[in-house]
């Protein structure tokens, strides 16, 4: 198996900080139960400019909001920031979170002071500064209060489930769309991504072989963890075709990595992510991690490298990136 190049993409903050904070944003449910509840009250437009109308969602915390203005968007997820841009209304986003990457006009966002910086660390303050009419994030949201502080200034913000599947995808599409009140924009999106989805999933199921795969998350030498079971990577893996070599051996979430767990759960490719990489020093430093020399896929050089948001952000990207991911893995099967 060939090593995957480096892919020059801008590096995205930590996601690895939300999911081992025991929020919870961090625990896994059901589909059922991942599936917020939406009442139109009035029928919205399709228009791709500022949405006027006024409707109500219930988020994944239950609360009701009603959205009357959507000129002054603060995204507070990168992956939703994706979605409402994909939607035609990143001209109304006025501020987003570091993770946001892309696109590149919202990535640009934060380099411009235009971020709240990590929603994971939310301070009420940073968003109230952008005079927002509505601010949308997901359950990795934190802290609470940060939330309820905006509420209580006035301004709608909407919290939608985590998603950490690929059939996920499309309920977060369609839960923003709703929110943004495009819903027909949303549907067609929903149709177009979950197309790109399973068609990969389809040319997976092709392949003669299914390889031990382990996502390893990287953030320099001090910040290193095997993700496992319940994590958006394991639907990349498995989407792809492949054993998710953490969560078979028993992770579930992000676990630190240690020399036994890496050795257990035996990997024949290792995914890893570009920046984290860049930041430990690359392949050479990493190999000299202890326990990774001793896997299979150290012994073939099967590391494939990704931005991290492109890879497991399960955004409008996210058929594109695991059609890429399933060829990388199966080359015999690429085009």
């Amino acid at each position: 198996m060939k090593t995957k190049g480096l892919i020059p993409i801008a590096v995205c903050m930590t996601l690895v900080l939300a999911a081992c904070g025991g929020d919870e944003g961090s625990t896994s449910t059901t589909a059922a139960e991942q599936s917020a509840t939406t009442t139109v009250a009035e029928a919205a437009t399709t228009s791709t400019a500022a949405v006027t109308g006024e409707r109500t969602f219930t988020g994944a915390d239950g609360v009701e909001t009603t959205i009357t203005d959507t000129s002054r968007i603060v995204s507070l997820n990168g992956d939703i920031t994706e979605i409402i841009y994909e939607l035609g209304l990143g001209a109304d986003v006025v501020a987003v979170d570091v993770t946001t990457t892309y696109p590149e006009e919202a990535a640009a966002m934060n380099d411009a002071g235009e971020t709240v910086g990590f929603a994971q660390q939310l301070t009420a303050e940073a968003v109230l500064s952008f005079e927002p009419t509505l601010v949308i994030g997901d359950t990795q949201v934190a802290p609470a209060e940060a939330i309820e502080q905006l509420r209580d200034a006035g301004v709608p913000v909407v919290i939608i489930q985590y998603q950490t599947t690929l059939d996920g995808v499309e309920t977060k599409i369609d839960q923003i769309s709703q929110i943004l009140g495009v819903e027909e924009q949303g549907a067609e999106l929903g149709q177009r991504v979950m197309g790109e989805i399973g068609d990969a999933v389809n040319l997976a199921q092709s392949a003669a072989d299914k390889p031990r795969v382990a996502f390893i998350y990287l953030r320099g030498p001090q910040v290193i963890f095997l993700f496992g079971a319940g994590m958006p990577t394991q639907a990349m893996i498995e989407g792809a075709g492949a054993v998710d070599a953490g969560a078979d051996s028993g992770v579930f979430g992000p676990a630190p990595l240690t020399p036994e767990g890496l050795i257990a759960a035996a990997p024949d490719v290792i995914v890893l992510p570009e920046g984290g990489l860049e930041a430990l020093g690359g392949v050479e430093a990493f190999e000299a991690i202890p326990g990774v020399a001793d896997t299979p896929a150290a012994g073939t050089q099967s590391y494939l490298v990704y931005d991290e948001a492109y890879f497991f952000n399960l955004g409008p990207r996210a058929g594109q990136a695991l059609m890429e991911f399933v060829q990388d893995l199966h080359p015999e099967l690429a085009g």
